[in-house]
């Protein structure tokens, strides 16, 4: 048996299977829980078909089948770690230029030359030892990739892949005495992508916004004049605000950490707050494109690309589009410039229609009147790309108006969307206080301000619209500083009886590090929470 076996590992070239599917596993087991099997299942696909054509390409140079196998994977292997490799070489302090495409891919295209030109000349030579270790080491590869299998199951089941597994303000909540009585409101929770604060744009554009926080005001809203976002990225903010609780001491507020997208917008289906209202009987909505499997949003996803992203970007073809390709927008090309505009065009409209979607199933929202509710509705808006005037018509690109936007020009170009969003806050605003019923609550925010400030300025990030309506108009609980940590504190104290504490209000500033996870401070949960609501 044992010498069948190591005669199938020193005459089968399985590494050219095994080095694509390992690729693949190990990248599986970093996203545990989030990709579909059928998703995992054709990326192997594609990277198998590529794998597959290459020693068909070498083949044709590289006569004998068995060295132009060993050569199609010491070429494949390097392609897949690439940016794995990248990254080491340029934290490993060489200088610069070393770490460079400049530097890098002549070297890859002068090797992969020599590669199968060597492997042509010296294919006489016996590979029966070559086989067996290639197949052998692949194989320990992938055995070695099962105990993280095992790992990361056992840490989705008991932390269900969330940014934020506690559940602390739910059990907060459960510990004190409610009145079952007491009303129970509908709750909309409007949320608008980078919608900064009327104060910090005339602080700092000299823009004038004023004329919302007037409407606002006429409506019965109650205007925080210096809000805050807790953190100045949405997948940390909005997560916080939901959670009620400010993010676990192991999770390093990062932005370019992917596991962060997937739990942070796991965490928007499946928190505090949610829990919380469907034990008290209300139906949740949630029309949002942030959360990858999201029931009420059978569309396409701000962040969908990430999944595809997850395994391309690791290859060479992946870094080399995602880091170098965008110089192609500066080809002065009749041909570039038409298909620049026709991408952009095709993204203005899907945002377009994003909207239009958002709008719609929060106003069919208000026909529910069999439970109480809580919908909550996120715009991308005035978030860039800068796709709208201020009365929200597309902006339509041709080759010859190709947008150019810079430090300068962005401003302005904001604020039109900014306009724009006033208009939607208007129009929802009057058609829930119009249609939906008397006892609602109504809550108007801005994720986290605008963010690209100057360093110096880098804390109006943080500064957000913050706007609140209660219907009986009793805001005494209400006051000039308050963050989204504590907005649901305080709605559920007045309207559910929770009497639940107020956290300290601070800002948290998102870094543009990569790991989100804090080793030395991870804790698990003492208990296993109820099964999340996704």
């Amino acid at each position: 048996m044992v010498q069948r076996i190591r005669r199938l590992l020193e005459t089968r070239a399985m590494f050219l299977c095994l080095a694509p599917l390992f690729f693949i596993y190990s990248g599986y087991n970093e996203l545990f829980g989030f990709l579909p099997v059928t998703f995992v299942l054709w990326q192997y696909l594609v990277v198998q078909g590529f794998a597959l054509l290459l020693y068909i390409f070498i083949r044709r140079f590289v006569q004998a089948p068995k060295p132009a196998a060993i050569c199609t994977l010491l070429l494949v292997a390097p392609l897949l770690m690439f940016g794995f490799l990248h990254d080491l070489l340029k934290s490993s302090g060489v200088p610069r230029f070393f770490g460079s495409y400049t530097f890098i891919l002549p070297i890859l295209g002068i090797l992969f030359i020599a590669s199968i030109y060597w492997f042509r000349h010296y294919n006489s030579v016996g590979w029966r030892d070559h086989y067996f270790y290639f197949n052998l080491l692949l194989l320990a590869l992938m055995i070695s990739e099962i105990p993280n299998s095992i790992r990361r199951y056992q840490l989705d089941q008991s932390v269900h892949n969330l940014i934020d597994f506690r559940f602390t303000t739910q059990q907060e909540y459960q510990q004190k005495k409610r009145d079952p009585a007491g009303n129970r409101p509908d709750i909309f929770f409007l949320v608008f992508d980078a919608m900064a604060s009327s104060e910090s744009l005339l602080e700092t554009m000299g823009r004038d916004n004023r004329q919302l926080d007037t409407f606002l005001h006429r409506q019965g809203f109650r205007v925080i004049p210096h809000s805050a976002a807790n953190y100045n990225w949405t997948i940390h903010s909005i997560s916080t605000t939901l959670n009620m609780q400010y993010l676990p001491d192991y999770i390093v507020p990062v932005m370019n950490d992917l596991k962060v997208y997937f739990w942070g917008s796991a965490s928007f289906l499946d928190n505090s707050l949610i829990k919380i209202l469907q034990q008290e009987g209300y139906r949740t909505h949630q029309f949002q494109p942030i959360s990858f499997n999201n029931p009420d949003w059978p569309h396409p996803t701000f962040f969908g690309d990430l999944k595809s992203q997850h395994f391309y970007f690791k290859t060479l073809p992946g870094r080399v589009y995602r880091d170098i390709f965008w110089n192609y927008t500066r080809v002065n090309n009749r041909w570039v410039k038409q298909l620049q505009a026709h991408l952009i065009n095709r993204r203005y409209n899907a945002r377009k229609t994003e909207l239009e979607r958002t709008l719609q199933k929060i106003k069919q929202s208000c026909i529910d009147t069999t439970q109480p509710k809580f919908v909550y509705g996120h715009f991308m808006l005035p978030h860039d790309p800068y796709s709208f005037d201020a009365e929200g018509n597309i902006k339509t690109v041709t080759p010859q108006s190709l947008p150019k936007e810079s430090k300068t020009e962005e401003p302005e170009l904001y604020f039109e969307q900014v306009t724009y969003a006033n208009r939607i806050i208007e129009e929802l605003v009057k058609y829930i206080q119009a249609k939906n019923k008397t006892e609602t609550v109504i809550i108007v925010a801005g994720d986290h301000g605008y963010k690209y400030y100057e360093k110096e300025q880098s804390h109006y990030n943080f500064r957000n619209l913050s706007a609140i309506y209660f219907p009986d108009g009793d805001y005494a609980t209400l006051y000039d500083s308050l963050t989204p940590v504590n907005t649901f504190r305080l709605v559920l104290n007045k309207y559910l009886g929770a009497n639940l504490p107020l956290l300290t209000d601070s800002s948290i500033y998102v870094s543009e590090k990569r790991e989100a996870i804090h080793p030395s401070k991870k804790i698990r949960p003492a208990g296993t929470p109820s099964a999340p609501a996704r």
